[in-house]
């Protein structure tokens, strides 16, 4: 019998039994016997007890045939838990880690790190956790201590908390999967900002006699990664420093060199003289910490060496960078460069590129263009486009090599997809413009018999006084709904739509959402950003609201919707404060009182300009579309 002492957030419980999330609030609406959450969670994360809900799960037959095996895994995120509450959760795999190498060895010394983040917890708590972890009697150290990192610092957390990545971010298999090409025999494996160490470990697994040598600034950081090289049983050198200014291997020539370097940073001027030593040969005005990790990695090869460095797309094309892409060019230290996807990054949707830089024995760098690949395909196909490129075979990706007269004429660049853009079809251009032109003059003969306002301002009923749209929810004739789904990034299609504060955005989808979130038809969706506000119209497909959109559900037939949605975009209504546009805070949104029959005449207004706007809005798109096909033409014939 397994026991699951701690706690279990309602992600765990519906990957215990095998369900989406919104089932699991389904359960807990439907079963009056739902486990209540535990005292010390909050109503926007609640936390359950963990045997409290196996049982419930068993008695009610939901435990999936043969989930024992995943009993264990939430054994572990419930023993997690019971630190939420206590401590900032980017600081829980620490904890954890160290009280997982003390299970594993009690000997084991831990950190100062730890020690202070333990005087900030109750030592009930911290027993508590170490008898949870105990009760497990864990065989794989190392499996767990990946599983918790990633929960809480990778793939499976959101937002800042991904920015360490993990050795299962799409970033960092990237990475070890394409330095795994060159990585059979080398000798010594550099990662200058490792952070946590996930991808200096996965390297190491294709280079197991390999030296691993390690960087970060971050204390906890580096303490965090030495915890993880010692569960894994690995062996590795991780230093608390900085690459840049004081290099603690600046000695050291490696085989391979690894590297996710900080998205967006730049130096400070205090920095810059220490910098300016570190790299000699080069003017280091306007660079970022990308550019420089660049330079850091070229400088770090031993003969016959590798680099494999991932960055944002700037470093291709930034023009402060322009010399040293030539001068790293010619003196044959770029093998190739990989134009990525959105979508690798764990905290953001910009493009990646990746760098494979040599010692000096490229004589035509390899720009390969794979922008338009889904993200999650990259890490398994890397290796492949890589291989191909080397040896002029022909792979799913466009490649070409490119000589120093290529990049000069180019104005410096290395962007792949600037280098392999196909060239605009003459008859599909003529083609695409015909129709363009076509569907805009339906859409303008349309807007002809649109019918506007027929009203002038005698028939507009006034107002001298008002009540407040907070009134009008305490009173029961709306129900606000705070929308809290977030945008699935690898969702091309999906369940749902995702209602967002812009109309006009591209569409996104979710996959799992509660029934009762979907939005109906005289539902008012109200950005939490900007001053627009809409009714939702019924057009057949379902949708649910983003975290950026409020809701007001009508719960009475008093209020017309429209009467509303033209009252919270009155300028009136129009926080003032501030630089960014948004509306004044429910409660305090201004609301005419007039009669009915008064109401009914500005909504059928409101109506018919929306109708207006809507027409107006879809003929803006026609205009910018056509515009578009008429340039293409024009270039098609270059």
């Amino acid at each position: 019998m397994i026991t699951t002492p701690g706690r279990l957030a309602l992600k765990d419980i519906a990957e215990l039994a095998e369900v989406s999330r919104p089932a699991v609030s389904n359960w807990r609406k439907r079963y009056g016997d739902f486990p209540a959450p535990v005292e010390e969670s909050t109503p926007r994360k609640p936390l359950f007890d963990a045997d409290a809900v196996v049982a419930w799960l068993k008695r009610n037959d939901f435990f999936p045939e043969g989930a024992e095996q995943k009993l264990r895994l939430a054994s572990l995120w419930a023993v997690a838990n019971l630190l939420r509450t206590v401590v900032p959760i980017d600081d829980i795999p620490l904890v954890m880690l160290t009280l997982l190498a003390r299970d594993k060895n009690p000997a084991f010394v831990p950190s100062a790190e730890f020690t202070e983040l333990a005087a900030e917890i109750s030592p009930d708590t911290v027993e508590e956790v170490r008898q949870g972890i105990a009760s497990l009697k864990l065989a794989d150290y190392g499996q767990a201590a990946r599983l918790v990192v990633d929960r809480f610092l990778g793939v499976g957390s959101r937002g800042d908390r991904s920015q360490y990545g993990t050795i299962s971010s799409l970033s960092s298999t990237t990475v070890v999967a394409a330095a795994a090409t060159t990585a059979a025999d080398a000798g010594t494996v550099l990662d200058p900002a490792c952070g946590i160490a996930g991808t200096l470990l996965g390297v190491g697994d294709h280079a197991p006699d390999a030296r691993l040598l390690g960087v970060d600034m971050g204390r906890y950081t580096a303490t965090l990664a030495r915890l993880l090289v010692y569960l894994t049983g690995k062996e590795a050198t991780i230093v608390t420093g900085d690459s840049l200014t004081a290099d603690p291997f600046a000695d050291v020539r490696a085989d391979l060199v690894v590297c996710e370097p900080p998205l967006g940073g730049r130096f400070s001027r205090d920095d810059r003289e220490q910098l300016q030593r570190s790299f000699p040969d080069y003017s280091l005005g306007g660079l970022g910490y990308d550019d420089l990790f660049l330079l850091y990695g070229s400088q770090h090869l031993a003969a016959g060496g590798r680099a494999y460095i991932i960055t944002s797309l700037h470093p291709t094309f930034r023009r402060q960078f322009k010399e040293h892409r030539q001068h790293l060019t010619a003196q044959g230290r770029i093998e190739a460069v990989v134009e990525l996807p959105p979508g690798l990054f764990s905290a953001t949707r910009i493009p990646a590129v990746l760098w494979v830089l040599s010692a000096g024995d490229t004589t035509e760098p390899l720009l390969i263009d794979a922008s338009e690949q889904p993200p999650r395909s990259v890490p398994t196909r890397i290796a492949d486009w890589l291989t191909a490129a080397r040896r002029g075979e022909a792979t799913d990706v466009r490649y070409k090599a490119v000589t120093l007269a290529d990049v000069v004429t180019n104005d410096g660049s290395l962007t792949p997809s600037t280098y392999l853009a196909e060239p605009i079809d003459a008859d599909e251009a003529r083609s695409a413009f015909d129709t363009a032109i076509q569907s805009l003059a339906t859409s303008t003969k349309e807007l002809m018999h649109l019918r506007t306002p027929r009203v002038t301002a005698d028939a507009i009923p006034t107002s001298t006084t008002s009540t407040t749209l907070g009134k009008l929810i305490q009173e029961g004739h709306f129900e606000r709904i705070d929308g809290t789904y977030e945008r699935e990034k690898e969702l091309k299609t999906g369940a749902a739509y995702l209602a967002r504060s812009r109309r006009d955005d591209a569409p996104s989808f979710v996959d799992d959402f509660d029934s009762d979130d979907v939005l109906r038809p005289g539902d008012i969706l109200l950005p939490r950003i900007g001053t627009t506000a809409w009714v939702h119209e019924d057009d057949g497909k379902t949708w649910v609201p983003s975290n950026m959109v409020t809701v007001l559900r009508p719960t009475s037939d008093e209020y017309d919707p429209h009467f509303i949605v033209a009252c919270l975009t009155a300028p009136a209504n129009a926080e003032t404060r501030g630089t960014m546009p948004r509306h004044l805070p429910i409660s305090r949104i201004t609301i005419p009182e007039l009669k009915r029959a008064e109401r009914a005449v500005i909504a059928d207004t409101a109506r018919s300009l929306s109708t207006a706007q809507s027409a107006a809005r879809q003929l803006a798109q026609e205009i910018e579309h056509a515009n578009n096909a008429l340039v293409n033409l024009v270039f098609a014939g270059k």
